[in-house]
């Protein structure tokens, strides 16, 4: 009697998508997506919890948990971040990207390497961009980078006493930097739902359109708007309290969320600040009706999935 032969792809997409839950490696996720087109369609349909972290050693090694698969950091470079399923690595005046699963490296362009970006005179809703002279003798220096796409990486920078975006294409020869932060303290940058967007100090949201000039095949950004203008926060001022407050721009189960940590440290302690309690208040982008909704309650999974870790006393004392 003949045996009949089922495919892998023959199993129900919601049974698929109970075996890719117990996977709680991102490289298992990844390699799930790939047995089949079934299994691709049921991964992106699914709300995946946060992959567990990969630890990294003095030396240098990277160890993907569960499992025992580890990796070096490329020579003379040094872990800067994260993005997704890509590592920030930097070195004296390079930056590349390396992917935690195929272990691919995409070099970027050196980090004194960078020229004004075609961009408008103002944002849209009529905001002036003040101009300013870059120092060509400055280095950049990458404050948070995303990758966009295979072809566009944007990132927060500071340059000398600016604080603006900048843009570059992976294996490109130069870094396109913007005049936007130049009047304004940028906080975060996030890509959602296939656009970029930036939000300041004030919690004002902008969304920003980079394209390529077909005739010089440099970058250019096309659109500046301020799409949400965000009212001014509370001022809280205690006596002996050191008090610093920081923006997240977080996605969270397709929803864009802003995320505001205030910091309460002791000015008094010995060996300086200590943070003795943080606050957090989360707003919810409404794209419909241009303006910040916000939540009075929230999931802690549903924070996690930004990817986001909360900055130490010391790092936001460096920022401002």
């Amino acid at each position: 009697m003949a045996t009949c032969r089922r495919s892998w792809s023959d199993i129900p997409s919601e049974l698929a998508g109970l075996v890719l839950l117990r996977l709680p490696a991102h490289s298992d996720g990844i390699r799930f997506a790939a047995v089949c087109r079934q299994w691709c369609i049921s991964a992106k349909q699914q709300h995946l919890p946060p992959p567990l972290p990969w630890f990294i050693l003095p030396g240098g090694t990277f160890f993907s948990l569960p499992h025992s698969a580890s990796f070096q950091i490329p020579n003379g470079a040094e872990f800067h971040s994260s993005c997704g399923e890509w590592l920030v690595f930097s070195g004296d005046y390079t930056c590349s990207l390396v992917n935690t699963t195929t272990k691919v490296t995409l070099a970027l362009p050196d980090l004194d390497e960078f020229d004004l970006i075609d961009e408008p005179d103002e944002v849209i809703n009529g905001h002036s961009i003040a101009y300013t002279l870059l120092d060509q003798n400055k280095t950049i220096s990458i404050y948070k980078l995303i990758v966009c796409s295979g072809l566009l990486v944007a990132a927060i920078v500071d340059l000398g006493d600016l604080q603006t975006l900048a843009f570059c294409r992976p294996g490109g020869d130069l870094w396109f930097v913007s005049a936007l932060g130049c009047d304004r303290s940028l906080e975060d940058i996030i890509h959602h739902e296939g656009k970029l967007y930036t939000a300041d100090g004030w919690r004002n949201l902008y969304v920003i359109d980079v394209e390529e000039d077909s005739e010089s095949s440099t970058l250019i950004m096309s659109r500046t708007e301020c799409i949400i203008n965000g009212p001014p926060f509370p001022f809280k001022q205690l006596p002996h309290c050191l008090i610093i407050s920081h923006e997240y721009l977080v996605e969270s189960r397709g929803a864009l969320l802003l995320v505001r940590g205030t910091f309460f440290a002791d000015k008094e302690w010995e060996s300086g600040p200590r943070v003795s309690r943080i606050e957090f208040e989360v707003f919810e982008a409404n794209l419909q009706l241009l303006q910040w909704v916000q939540m009075t309650s929230v999931g802690m999974i549903g924070l996690c999935l930004s990817g986001q870790e909360v900055p130490s006393l010391s790092a936001c004392l460096s920022t401002r």
